[in-house]
């Protein structure tokens, strides 16, 4: 299919974002915004580009992996007016390279995924004509990043963490990730799933969504945790809870989603079972050492994004996509339905950060938001939420006055309810 086809299908699956310029008369609230943005080349993010140039902005783009980008999708941004794509080779000197382009120019507005470029935005701002407003960061591992920076003293913006969101995690990061990894994982291995023991490093929400479709096709989950909490809830949901080195020794399949690094080392490779297949759902390619299995052994393509490496002591291990991002790297990353609601997401954050630098926010009563880390505010969350619901035909109980009141009162039960009628 061509990219115009693709960009067209992800259009018509996309109507809250494709919706929101329609919501604000011309030229739009973010006319003469620049918008530096660190995203997945794919049809997705055109609809995303579509919507804030209706909303007036200019965008200058770097891809956040480099090999989840469409050279078509890369084109036809190229094309539109107001839009400068930067890219580089599809190495980490390349992908560093052209975030570093983008962030020299400076921005009034960022969306990143990873914190890369909003990191090197603030490490090295461009000018004093052109201030960094605040950003919106797409990924749990760039959250953090952001947050230990922020600690340090080296976040001066708002960053709106879409991860935090309720309905992107429901939408993005437990059905989508859980389906598009597990599309990436039966075209590039054709594996059978029944009766394999399948480990899943880290069970968050996205290692929830990957976890659940791998035991709905049969395979038996054995979870890996540095989180009790996590490793409580995984046990609660009748999945085993080991130590990676020991689970590894069982696993035909090692999925990674922890958002950490060194997850499956060298210690844990020579422990592992022969054939076993190794793949990485995180952001970046530093949860399976990569570089290790390179260096320990001659390589055999076996697959379309499936390599076979031959170790030392005798095994066979299989990496899936060079360890990049399993569902982008080897897929075609989330339905555009899920980035519906997540690039939605973005959009009325960065609307909401750019009212808070107009001159008309003493009379919306809008307040300007803290530097730092921030979760989505509410009233966007639940814009989007009720949005996506009403794309979907559901319809919601609307509380009565009699019930509103009632949640309000720290009285007691209201009169004439029995101590019956609530659960403890």
């Amino acid at each position: 299919m061509e990219a115009i086809d693709r960009i067209a299908s992800a259009r018509r699956d996309m109507p809250l974002v494709v919706g929101i310029p329609t919501r604000h008369p011309a030229p739009g609230p973010l006319t003469g915004r620049l918008i530096a943005a660190c995203l997945h080349l794919t049809p997705e993010t055109v609809v995303l580009v579509e919507a804030l140039r209706g909303l007036g902005a200019r965008l200058r783009l770097c891809a956040a992996n480099p090999l989840s980008t469409q050279d078509g999708v890369a084109a036809h941004l190229r094309r539109m007016p107001g839009v400068e794509v930067v890219l580089g080779t599809a190495d980490w000197d390349g992908y560093r390279w052209a975030v570093d382009a983008v962030a020299a120019q400076g921005a009034d507005l960022v969306i990143d995924d990873g914190a890369d470029l909003i990191l090197a935005i603030e490490a090295n701002p461009a000018d004093g004509n052109r201030r960094l407003m605040g950003a919106c960061e797409n990924t749990s591992t760039g959250a953090l990043r952001l947050q230990t920076a922020q600690e340090a003293g080296g976040l001066t913006v708002p960053v709106f963490a879409i991860t935090r969101s309720a309905a992107k995690r429901l939408y993005d990061d437990l059905h989508g990730t859980g389906q598009s990894v597990l599309d990436a994982l039966l075209r590039t291995t054709n594996l059978l799933l029944a009766g394999r023991v399948a480990v899943v490093a880290g069970y968050g929400t996205c290692g929830r969504g990957i976890a659940t479709r791998l035991r709905a096709l049969g395979a038996r989950i054995v979870v890996t945790e540095i989180s009790p909490q996590a490793a409580l809830d995984a046990s609660l949901d009748g999945l085993a809870v080991r130590p990676m080195i020991d689970a590894i020794r069982d696993a035909d399949l090692v999925v990674t989603a922890t958002g950490s690094r060194d997850v499956v080392t060298e210690q844990h490779l020579i422990q592992a079972k022969d054939g076993v297949i190794l793949a990485n759902a995180g952001h970046f390619d530093v949860e399976i050492d990569a570089e290790w299995l390179r260096k320990s052994g001659p390589s055999t393509p076996v697959r379309p994004g499936l390599e076979s490496y031959s170790l030392p002591s005798g095994q066979e291990v299989l990496l899936v996509a060079e360890g990049r991002v399993v569902n982008l790297a080897a897929a075609e990353g989330h339905p555009s339905a899920v980035m519906d609601v997540t690039f939605a997401t973005i959009a009325l954050c960065l609307l909401e950060l750019g009212a808070a630098h107009t001159t008309t926010v003493e009379h919306t009563g809008r307040q300007g938001h803290p530097a730092g880390v921030l979760s989505v505010p509410e009233h966007i969350d639940t814009t989007v939420a009720r949005l996506a619901l009403g794309q979907a035909g559901v319809r919601l109980d609307i509380a009565t006055t009699a019930q509103q009141e009632y949640l309000r009162t720290w009285g007691g039960p209201a009169r004439g309810a029995s101590t019956g009628d609530h659960a403890e």
